[in-house]
């Protein structure tokens, strides 16, 4: 049965999930719950049964849960995520069987499934920005849950950790209340988030690996007060990006997953034997007989989990019929009308059991077909040609929000700038008043939107640019962009519909109007997606950029020309550290090469004090923020600092810009270690962020209030000094 609670987007309903009918599946677990027999149910709507059944089951049991989400595409080596548009996502309600691995050293456990089955009991149809909703019936769930509250430790071996989850585990003991959390608002892992972030993001990197820092960074980027923490929300309450953990299978057992058949019949029958062997060595193990493991491959795995630690757990465990609720995603990736998988065979990555469900966020596979980042839903114009918007960032008509003014002969400083974002701060303190205005530059690929359709007579439009490396003191002359193109998307009724924008020609000119049925392609009004960074061609400067209108080669009208300063550069930030057995000094450095910091032994064991700089500097630079931590058994201690603040009870030394051109500052801090720390490994770490930053909207940017005031940190660097202390003359 495939029954379709399906919506479009958000709240379009196309069957309503009353209609739902019930198939083998929901119809077993609504039959387990009321007490009703399973044939008398399958087959029916929920409409049906209420009436069918209105003093036999409590009303309450065929409520619905509503669960919305987005599909997305990481872009492999930024992080990026793009919309995956007019994506069928199914829920299916699953019984799987799993082999559970829980090697002794490890923290983590693994699952590898074997005997699943899985029924489609609701669909739902992604937008053009990737969301979706869904509606799942209550007593599913609740049949999930029950079966793992029934069942010592399957509340955490299937449960797969969030990223929140890894917060708690970062974060150390004498901070777990700290900063307090107000009633109310739903703050966030204020601690792991804000406060020594350096510290954090490098035993993120170290415990979990460079996907899960770099994601955390990314979180980072919103500190603002009266920003949206909806996107922070739903990533930290989101599966954990631990895809790399694989499981340490011991070598007899990879050497057998490793095998692939060789040609001729001879290499494929040994390597079903040398599988059937497998089966049989794991089948001994856990006391099952081998044809119940037909079918495990030990390739294909669920996880990481963290281990139970409620009782003793062997190394190899059947798990035999665990229900879970589940999705799996299609799209037409190739054009045939016919949807291939692009996620799927996921279990456990919904938390059910959560008060309110946050929305869901499904990473889909590299085959996917990703669209650009949503815009505007609808462009404003008037009867002239205009660049109106980069992303959901307008470009004009609002001076407040972006200096989309040239003034020529005189270069002004501010021009081509976000003014409310990551604006300077007073005095160079992060808790200060931000000054207005700021001067944030735009990077990544930019989606300029505007006004190309305000002259009946004109055909083709272009978008010329003029570059200045030096800030509009001098340009180069106009030229167009050319050979740029760009997807665009429309549902259609064999499926998804793609069609790439025709390159411009060599005068860079582009069509107006789009194949028949153009109105129905998405986004609209978008005239360019612009890649800046160095894949694209372009260097870090200052654009301004004109749309003109023509036909024919000859221009009929033109827009003002708009300014937007482009910086994908990250910060640089070398660190210098030399130690002391006084606060004085003399200071000598510490190698780079295995440092080791010698402290004398027995009676003359002293107190050690480290003189580290930070020199950060960036075309435009943010903040700068210098951390000290160790191993918990003593820390260190700040003792006095040049060039920045110090936060009262923490380590941190830090700086934010003071004004526009504040682009570069040295941070010198002197930290005390006592003679009673423990013996053990060390660390400075920095957190330094550039003012870059993509207006697609994606950060929830656009939500703040006023729009756009927020501190995101796009474009960040996390150096780091580790070094050992010994006990030792």
């Amino acid at each position: 049965m495939q029954a379709s609670g399906a919506t479009l987007g958000r709240g379009k309903d196309s069957i309503r999930p009353e209609h739902l009918r019930l198939g083998e599946s929901l119809a077993g677990r609504l039959a387990s719950i009321s007490g009703l027999a399973a044939e008398q149910l399958k087959g029916l709507t929920v409409a049906d049964i209420a009436k069918a059944f209105p003093f036999v089951i409590d009303p309450k049991i065929l409520f619905f849960r509503r669960v919305c989400g987005t599909v997305v595409k990481s872009d492999p080596v930024t992080g990026v995520e793009a919309p995956v548009p007019f994506a069928t996502v199914q829920v299916e309600d699953t019984d799987c069987s799993f082999l559970g691995y829980f090697p002794a050293p490890s923290p983590w456990g693994w699952a590898f499934p074997f005997h699943c089955r899985r029924e489609v009991i609701a669909t739902a149809l992604s937008d053009e920005c990737g969301r979706f909703c869904v509606w799942i019936p209550r007593w599913d769930i609740d049949w999930v849950l029950r079966f793992r509250r029934e069942r010592r430790c399957f509340g955490v071996i299937f449960e797969r950790p969030s990223l929140r989850d890894l917060l708690q585990q970062l974060r150390p003991p004498e901070v777990v209340n700290w900063p307090p959390r107000p009633y109310p608002d739903p703050e966030p892992d204020p601690w792991s988030l804000r406060f020594q972030r350096g510290e954090l993001l490098r035993q993120a990197s170290d415990a979990f690996g460079a996907p899960v820092a770099q994601r955390l960074g990314t979180l980072a980027a919103n500190e603002s007060i009266g920003a949206s923490l909806t996107e922070l929300q739903a990533t930290l309450a989101g599966v954990a990006p631990l895809g790399h953990l694989q499981p340490p299978l011991p070598t007899e057992l990879k050497a057998i997953r490793n095998l692939s058949a060789a040609s001729g019949s001879s290499g494929e029958a040994a390597l079903r034997e040398a599988r059937s062997a497998t089966l049989s060595l794991l089948a001994r193990q856990v006391n099952l007989d081998p044809k119940l493991l037909e079918g495990l491959d030990l390739r294909h795995w669920v996880g990481p989990f963290f281990r139970c630690h409620d009782v003793l757990v062997p190394t190899w465990v059947p798990l035999i019929d665990i229900p879970d609720i589940s999705f799996k995603v299609l799209q037409d990736t190739d054009g045939d009308g016919v949807e291939e998988v692009i996620y799927g065979e996921s279990h456990f990555e919904v938390r059910w059991n959560a008060g309110a469900i946050p929305d869901q966020r499904i990473h889909a596979w590299p085959n996917a077909k990703a669209g650009r980042p949503c815009g505007p839903t609808e462009i404003p114009c008037g009867d002239q040609p205009a660049i109106v918007m980069v992303g959901r960032l307008p470009l004009i008509g609002d001076p407040a929000v972006f200096d989309g003014v040239l003034n020529l002969p005189l270069p002004d400083p501010s021009a081509g700038y976000a003014q409310r974002t990551n604006r300077p701060r007073v005095g160079g303190s992060f808790m200060a008043a931000p000054i207005t205005p700021g001067r944030a530059p735009l990077r990544q690929t930019l989606s300029l939107y505007g006004c190309n359709r305000t002259d009946a007579k004109a055909t083709h439009y272009r978008l010329l640019y003029r570059y200045s490396a030096n800030g509009g003191a001098s340009f180069t002359a106009p030229a167009p962009f050319t050979g740029l193109t760009w997807p665009l998307y429309r549902l259609t009724g064999g499926g998804i519909g793609e069609w790439h924008y025709p390159a411009a020609d060599a005068q860079g000119w582009y069509l107006i109007n789009l194949p028949a049925g153009s109105n129905a392609w998405l986004p609209q009004d978008l005239l360019l997606d612009w890649q800046t960074d160095g894949a694209g061609g372009f260097a870090d400067g200052l654009y301004a950029l004109t749309l003109q209108l023509g036909s024919g080669g000859a221009i009929s009208s033109q827009s003002a020309e708009v300014p937007i300063v482009v910086d994908n550069s990250l910060p640089v930030a070398p660190f210098s550290v030399e130690v002391a057995k006084a606060a004085g000094g003399p200071f000598v450095p510490v190698g780079s090469i295995c440092p080791v910091v010698n402290r004398g032994a027995g009676v003359n064991k002293a107190d050690l004090f480290f003189r580290v700089k930070l020199s950060a500097a960036a075309r435009h630079l943010r903040s700068a923020e210098l951390t000290a931590y160790g191993c918990g058994e003593g820390d260190f201690e700040f003792v006095s600092g040049s060039g920045g603040e110090h936060p009262a009870g923490t380590t941190t030394y830090r700086h934010w810009h003071q004004d526009p051109d504040d682009n570069d500052q040295l941070l010198e801090a002197i930290y005390r270690l006592p003679a009673s720390a423990a013996q053990g490994t060390y660390w400075f770490a920095a957190f330094v962020v550039a003012r870059g930053f993509n207006p697609s909207g994606g950060d929830g940017g656009h939500l703040a209030i006023p729009t756009w005031a927020y501190d995101p940190s796009h474009a960040w660097i996390n150096p780091s000094f580790g070094f050992s202390v010994f006990n030792a003359d």
